[in-house]
């Protein structure tokens, strides 16, 4: 069970932003991230699929993509200011 991730002594769910009730979903996870996740706040649900209620959607992927010429999609985020017109579209 780890207790820390990296340096800094701060649990990996808390840097993922997990918080007590997150609804998650993971796509493509290996078998021990809840290793990699403990300690969880209470009451975090792992969703099946994503949709309306989930807070937090991890990728887990072995392939990388070009976005465009400039961007490598190593990291890509959905904006905030689209999350909520995303989130009324899954309902």
């Amino acid at each position: 069970m780890a207790t820390a991730a990296g340096y800094s002594g701060t649990p990996l769910a808390k840097k993922l932003g997990f918080k007590a009730g997150s609804h998650a979903h993971f796509n493509g996870a290996p078998p021990e991230r809840m290793d990699w996740l403990a300690p969880l706040p209470e009451g975090v649900i792992f969703d099946a699929r994503a949709g309306a209620a989930t807070d937090i959607v991890h990728l887990f992927t072995t392939e990388v993509c070009a976005v465009n010429e400039v961007w490598s999609g190593l990291k890509r985020v959905l904006r905030k200011e689209l999350r909520k017109e995303l989130r009324k579209e899954l309902r």
